[in-house]
């Protein structure tokens, strides 16, 4: 199998951040999105993790273990 070297660019990312459900109210700890380029389809996975919070104990999206998606990451691009 092949190994997909495709890495998104910031307007693909942020077309992929806008389709995430909130990570604190999804069950499964991992989301598939398909972002498009020109005729071929690339899936963007992202894993939820948990995130202390001050006091509290949230759930946000990784994207590669790299990139931190917050709720209002998600609200500005939608």
């Amino acid at each position: 199998m092949a190994h997909n070297k495709f890495i998104p660019n910031l307007k693909q990312l942020h077309q992929a951040i806008a389709d995430l459900p909130d990570a604190s109210d999804c069950e499964e700890d991992t989301f598939t999105t398909t972002v498009l380029v020109g005729t071929k389809a690339h899936q963007l996975i992202f894993t939820k993790k948990p995130i202390q919070r001050g006091s509290q104990l949230v759930h946000r999206w990784i994207y590669e273990g790299k990139i931190l998606i917050r709720n209002q990451d998600q609200e500005s691009v939608s």
